[in-house]
Formats: C-alpha cells, sequence, structure tokens
C-alpha cells in the first residue's frame, strides 16, 4: 500500500503541473471501488479550478475553486498518471480527468480498493474520511512531549500503534519497521514501557525513514509508480523490510520475521533487543 513518503511524491510532483488548471470532463469506467464513485462526482468536477494539492495521511486532496475538495486514497494498488491525451484506455482505469489543455489525470487501481470523491464543503477539516486522523508525523507538533504521554497510556505492542491511523497518520508497514529499527525497539514490545529517551529516539527516526523516503520518490515493489509513471527508489534504502533471513546490516545477526495483526513485521532480534 502506498504510504504517506508514496502519496508526497505525488502531491509533489502535480503541484508543479496541475495549479491553476481547469477541468473540462471527466470520464467513468463504471467499475467499483471500495466505495462507489458517487453519481455527482462528474459533475461536481467539472467547470472547477485545481487552486492548491495537499496531502493529509495517506490521502491526496485537491482543493477547488469554486470551493470543493476533491479527495483520492490509492488503497492497496491505486496509480495516478498525468499525461497528454491517450487514444486507448488502459485496463484498470476507473477515472479519466480531463482538462481544458487537454492533458489528463488518470485514476487506475486493479484492486479497487481506493477512494475518488468530492466535497462541497468550506473547510477541509469537515471532510469526514479526514476527521478521525491523528498527527502528522513531519508536524513540529510530533515529538517526544507529544508521543510520550500516549505510550505510557497504551498497553498496545508498538508495531499496532505506530500502524494505527488514529494516532500517526501516514505510517503504513514499510516504515514502522524500520523506524523501529533505526530507533532499536523491539516491534513487540508494549508501548507503556518506552522511556523518555527511547520516545525521542523513535520520534527522530520515524522523521529519518520519511524524509529519506520522500527524498528518493517512495518505496516501489510492485504497484508504486509517481504520476510520470516513473518507480520510487527508497527500496535501495530499506534495513530490514522483505529482508527477512539476510544478515543485519548493523551487527550481522539475520533478520526475523513475524506476524503482528495479519502483517508481516520485520526486524532484527539482536538490534531491537526483547519484548520488554
Amino acid at each position: 500500500m502506498p504510504e504517506m513518503p508514496e502519496i508526497e511524491t505525488i502531491v509533489r510532483k502535480l503541484r508543479k503541473v496541475l495549479i491553476g488548471k481547469q477541468i473540462a470532463g471527466v470520464r467513468l469506467s463504471g467499475l467499483p471501488l471500495r466505495k462507489p464513485i458517487g453519481d455527482t462526482f462528474a459533475s461536481k468536477l467539472c467547470g472547477r479550478t485545481i487552486r492548491k494539492i495537499v496531502r493529509r495521511g495517506k490521502y491526496l486532496i485537491l482543493e477547488l475553486e469554486p470551493r470543493a475538495f476533491w479527495l483520492m486514497h490509492l488503497g492497496m494498488s491505486g496509480r495516478v498518471l498525468y499525461h497528454p491525451p491517450a487514444g486507448e484506455v488502459a485496463r484498470h482505469t476507473h477515472a479519466i480527468i480531463k482538462f481544458s489543455d487537454s492533458t489528463e489525470l488518470e485514476y487506475r487501481d486493479h484492486r479497487r480498493f481506493g477512494l475518488l470523491a468530492v466535497y462541497e464543503l468550506l473547510h477541509i477539516k469537515n471532510i469526514p474520511e479526514l476527521s478521525g486522523l491523528g498527527i502528522d508525523p513531519l508536524s513540529p507538533k510530533f515529538n517526544r512531549d507529544w508521543l510520550f504521554p500516549l505510550l505510557r497510556k497504551s498497553r498496545q505492542d508498538m508495531k499496532s500503534f505506530l500502524l494505527d491511523q488514529r494516532q500517526i497518520a501516514g505510517l503504513g508497514n514499510i516504515y514502522a519497521c524500520e523506524a523501529l529499527f533505526f530507533a532499536r525497539i523491539n516491534p513487540a514490545r508494549r508501548c507503556c514501557t518506552l522511556t523518555p529517551g527511547e520516545t525521542a529516539r523513535l520520534v527522530l527516526s520515524i522523521r529519518k525513514v520519511l524524509r529519506l523516503a520522500i527524498r528518493y520518490r517512495g518505496t516501489s515493489f510492485s504497484d508504486f509508480m509517481d504520476s510520470d509513471g516513473n518507480p520510487g527508489e527508497n527500496q535501495n534504502n530499506l534495513k530490514v523490510f522483505q529482508r527477512e533471513g539476510e544478515d543485519c546490516m548493523r551487527c550481522g545477526a539475520p533478520i526475523r520475521r513475524i506476524k503482528q495483526g495479519n502483517r508481516s513485521t520485520f526486524f532484527c532480534n539482536h538490534c531491537q533487543g526483547k519484548e520488554s
């Protein structure tokens, strides 16, 4: 699933080419997504101009004029591609947004877990999908003093806590594994056992892995591509994720894999210590 760095990569690219463009037409395939595309999706977009593009957690939001918000989530396999007009519609294309200069923005999603919606609201905070999201990990407010009290109250394991979008918006499996490795914290450890010093180290580690991933345009194993159709390169920087059985780059011990909440967790049992 595309995580925060992948969405941030797309946001930064789309800002360069879409700001100020007017939407001239919308073509929908009729194929369902996890939530059906609304009957008024096309009519709400047509004629509006893209004023601003932002990210909230793993959501991509295009602010429109007259006032409205176009919300996208890529789910497990969604792709957003910007290109000149294409003669043939690619397989698994759910929507093609046509602009007044004839360029197009295409949404593809072969697993259909993504989301496309338009909200005619005055404030972005009123979008239902965004209202329950937690803090952005690159926000100045994300620091030890904010995080430590939450950890002290929780008996969750660290990995599950980091993946909870109600706490921290945007972290997913890849970057949770990587951040815990850099912080030398066992993913199965109870949150309430962390010290203030370990919490500070975790905050720095989360910021480090996210910023590195953004610099290398996201992580691509199979599905993720940016809006130009190019894969990211951050997979070359990963220390533990999908490296089961390989030597730890720090200590040489074999990388382990366990299951947590139906997801694979990768870690070094030597470097990251015990569960408690």
